[in-house]
């Protein structure tokens, strides 16, 4: 098995460029093995997100405006880790169920991973919820986007037809289709709801999240 290393720089210099309404940009210089190194990044909370399937195979999927794209994406329902109260998982629950109204009885951990590490420190956990049933009182209404955000349960054979064709592009929502293809062939590919998080565990240690304040 591989697994990423955490690499220990000497820090030279750091300032805070840019501070945002959700994610902030940084600017380090570190010693690279002997080489100065200077580079900006977004610091970013982090996320949580949900592929959320029924008996039939379908996905329960939200198309949203995304201003930085220009378009209304097909995603999985996500948020951001921005409330210091609450657990990636509980913060997944919350969100399936503000933006669908629906909430899941099975729990399991699909897939981490780091949305651009090139230029972010956002890490991504996307859950696996089953056991699919409308809370009784609906979806509550949202504000901004989620207005006019679309909801709608959609066949994981369109879902991928999608992505091969390069229509649908949202990140999470293709790194958990084929994370959720993998485990239906494979369900030990999948972890207790619960499981730790070594890559948000160092980014957190590294000082590498933007934490609710």
């Amino acid at each position: 098995m591989i697994a990423d290393e955490p690499i220990d720089l000497e820090l030279t210099k750091r300032e805070e460029i840019f501070r945002g309404r959700v994610w902030d940009v940084r600017r380090d210089e570190v010693n690279y093995f002997g080489v100065p190194m200077v580079r900006d990044y977004v610091v970013h909370p982090g996320a949580v997100g949900v592929i959320a399937i029924n008996d039939k195979a379908d996905l329960l999927l939200v198309s949203q405006y995304r201003h930085p794209m220009g378009k209304n994406m097909w995603e999985p329902p996500a948020g951001l880790l921005d409330t210091v109260e609450e657990s990636p998982l509980v913060a997944a629950k919350r969100e399936l169920l503000e933006e669908t109204g629906y909430e899941a009885t099975t729990w399991n951990v699909l897939v981490d991973f780091a949305n651009s590490p090139g230029g972010s420190t956002e890490q991504i956990r996307c859950y696996l919820a089953q056991g699919l049933k409308e809370h009784a009182s609906g979806r509550p209404m949202g504000n901004d986007e989620e207005l006019h955000m679309l909801v709608e349960w959609v066949p994981l054979e369109s879902v991928i037809a999608g992505i091969r064709t390069g229509l649908v592009t949202n990140s999470l929502l293709v790194a958990g289709t084929f994370a959720l293809l993998t485990s239906l062939a494979d369900p030990e590919m999948l972890r207790d709801a619960d499981a730790s998080w070594p890559a948000r565990d160092f980014a957190i240690s590294a000082d590498r999240v933007r934490l609710p304040e």
